[in-house]
């Protein structure tokens, strides 16, 4: 696992443990699949780097399935869509 410095949805760094999720054809968009509460019993999310805006999760033992989940987001809504609601956030390199 690698840490990552995100911006979270209030604007403050915050510190991820996880990978990062390469996306076919949204490869200029950096997301990290890391640890999250989905429920009582744990799981996983998929958040947005520079927004900090979670695109999918659930629940622990399912994270093999989080690059699809992200794919069906993005053909779903478009890729257009998708960059309007993260709007024009930085990294937090």
């Amino acid at each position: 696992m690698e840490k990552f410095l995100i911006c979270n949805e209030f604007g403050q760094a915050q510190e991820l443990s996880g990978e990062e999720v390469v996306v076919p054809g949204c490869e200029e968009i950096q997301f990290i699949l890391h640890a999250w509460l989905y429920d009582r019993h744990g799981g996983w999310a998929v958040t947005e780097r520079s927004s900090g805006k979670r695109i999918a999760s659930g629940p622990q033992g399912t994270e093999h399935t989080a690059l699809a989940q992200v794919e069906r987001q993005i053909a779903t809504h478009g890729k257009e869509t998708l960059m309007r609601v993260l709007g024009a956030g930085r990294r937090s390199d």
